[in-house]
């Protein structure tokens, strides 16, 4: 008996473990055995959630949406896609209104300039609508939330998307867009501390806040990176999946797609998503699957956006396997959590570079954007004088797509000792289409730390977590475009992200860069004092908002990058520059 507690500990001890890969100075990957995959087992959320259930966020419009934005200038048009499910559709109304985080009070109307037939590349559908509006002039700067109302077969039927339209006075030619990957809402790997995630720590158990009945208390390392990105304030933001752990207890995913569609709408700037291994499990014998809940909340698997003239990127799937391959069954552990891009939508990833060569121009950047890094690739990482190494790629030749029971079983016991990287299809042949057409850089996630290769000009990024496992440290990456050039990447060379908390220290919970008012920041005072804290070893620039009633008002320090009436409220912002390790007082009055 003593025995078999023993094989317990240290098998649980293995799946908590996150997949940490370390680094040589040539900048290529050395697996060390910590994998992706794994069980897990915690208290079920329905003890403490009875009543959580699939609540489909995406019904009507299925472009724009929470994760895939529109970015849009004031006078410019913008063409929705709505999905009206076969029937015939007129009387449109297209409302931008007031999000959850906005001092904004009035909602805006959008003339509607044409309606035409449309199609879309991820929701089959007997009737799709292209309806294209233009964003009014007179609009403030401010992240909208969407709602399309229209009339068919004698009704009239209405839905919204919300944090899903940007308007923006300009495009800024210099722009900041920040990087942040594997949240992982719902990972058992939060309480641990770093290098014993089989322990329990109290300062991490509190900054998980795993089941916490308040929801203010629940995933405060997230809540606290949200807030730390909301005052940077870029221009927007990429999140290369696994945002949660979807491999728990059965149905789990219906909690975890909740609590991430919630707090992600903390974040007060656009949000572009694309899904980890994590977010697409097949669980429960295939029940419930990670890729129909993805595109429920979240809407497609890839997709690509602009942000005006100055950038075009690309979001795709990078854990694009057949559902036999990604299934696991509750508790029990997946056989795949590597990477993959299949044909089909890599034909689509070359077929929307080449549109957008048509009108780009010079100086624009071109991005991709995934969970796994196409340059790390298992073919090369695993040994190839393991005689199981041998005869799994040839299994795996023989038959893939999906895979059979057999070469699955000895992938994942391959995987539990080297790791899976990018596991599958088509690494070699992206990166020659990335090359092809002359794409800048690479964002990815999936090891839990940082690193930056450069490769055939191209500037590929892998970003640390912000789940609690990140190493060194908890982090988010900054990225700086100057003249359609990448030119700072790093927090501090050769590859670190911005750590969000102060030293990296988890367990203190101390937030490296915060704001704090004396009053309630709400629209009711007419003077507030704000004080900016940056505790980190370097110069922060960030902006600070203020709602206040409606007036005129001097800010002692900083500049008004913004400074709207709306309704009985003020909303200004100020940016200011915080020196290191330094705090910064602004009144406004």
């Amino acid at each position: 008996m003593h025995k078999l507690k023993a094989i317990f500990a240290v098998i649980m001890m293995v799946v908590l473990i996150a997949p940490f890969s370390v680094l040589s100075a040539e900048n290529s990957i050395d697996t060390v055995g910590k994998r992706d995959g794994g069980i897990g087992k915690t208290t079920n959320f329905t003890d403490f959630a009875p009543n959580t259930s699939l609540d489909k966020k995406i019904n009507d419009i299925i472009y724009p949406l929470f994760a895939t934005p529109a970015i849009k200038k004031k006078g410019q048009t913008l063409t929705m896609q709505i999905d009206t499910h076969g029937k015939e559709a007129a009387s449109w109304d297209i409302l931008l209104k007031p999000n959850s985080n906005s001092a904004v009070t009035e909602t805006h109307s959008l003339p509607v300039k044409d309606i035409d037939i449309g199609k879309s590349h991820w929701k089959d559908s007997e009737k799709i609508y292209d309806v294209t509006v233009t964003i009014p002039e007179d609009i403030p700067e401010e992240l909208y939330d969407l709602q399309v109302e229209y009339t068919a077969n004698g009704q009239r039927h209405s839905d919204e998307q919300p944090h899903s339209v940007n308007v923006v006075d300009e495009y800024e030619k210099d722009f900041e867009f920040l990087h942040l990957t594997d949240t992982h809402i719902g990972s058992p790997r939060n309480l641990g501390n770093q290098d014993d995630p089989s322990t329990v720590d109290p300062g991490r158990t509190k900054e998980a806040g795993m089941w916490n009945p308040n929801e203010d208390d629940r995933w405060l390392y997230l809540q606290k990176a949200i807030k730390e990105v909301n005052l940077k304030n870029p221009d927007f933001v990429v999140v290369t999946g696994d945002l949660m752990y979807g491999q728990m207890n059965p149905q789990e995913y219906i909690y975890e797609y909740e609590e991430t569609y919630r707090m992600l709408q903390q974040l007060e700037v656009p949000v572009y998503l694309v899904p980890g291994n994590h977010d697409y499990y097949a669980q429960d014998a295939t029940l419930a699957d990670g890729a129909k809940y993805w595109e429920n909340y979240f809407g497609p698997q890839y997709f690509s956006f602009d942000y005006g003239p100055y950038a075009h990127f690309i979001g795709y799937n990078s854990f694009d396997w057949h559902k036999f391959d990604r299934q696991g069954h509750g508790t029990v552990s997946v056989p795949t959590w590597g990477g993959q891009i299949r044909e089909e939508q890599l034909d689509w990833v070359k077929q929307d570079l080449e549109k957008n060569a048509q009108t780009a121009q010079p100086n624009q950047i071109r991005g991709l954007f995934s969970h796994h890094n196409p340059l790390w690739r298992d073919r090369d990482i695993w040994p190839k004088e393991d005689p199981d190494v041998q005869k799994y790629w040839e299994q795996y030749d023989a038959k893939h797509n999906p895979q059979s029971i057999e070469t699955l079983a000895l992938g994942e016991k391959l995987g539990i000792e080297y790791d899976q990287q990018w596991h599958g299809e088509n690494a070699h042949e992206l990166i020659d289409v990335m090359k092809q057409h002359n794409v800048d850089i690479s964002l990815h996630g999936h090891t839990h730390i940082d690193d930056v290769t450069k490769e055939d000009g191209i500037l590929y990024t892998t970003t640390t977590s912000l789940e609690l496992s990140g190493k060194p440290y908890v982090g988010f990456r900054p990225l700086e475009v100057k003249d359609g050039n990448v030119v700072n990447y790093n927090y501090q060379d050769p590859h670190h992200s911005i750590p969000v908390y102060e030293n990296g220290d988890t367990e203190r919970g101390v937030m490296s860069l915060e704001s704090s008012y004396k009053n309630s920041n709400d629209g009711h005072s007419s003077n507030l004092t704000a004080t900016i804290t940056n505790r980190l070893d370097k110069a922060m620039t960030v902006t600070v908002p203020f709602y206040l009633v409606k007036g005129d008002y001097n800010v002692s320090e900083g500049t008004v990058t913004q400074n709207t009436a709306s309704g009985d409220k003020q909303h200004i912002e100020v940016e200011i520059t915080v020196p290191a390790k330094s705090s910064k007082e602004i009144v406004v009055e």
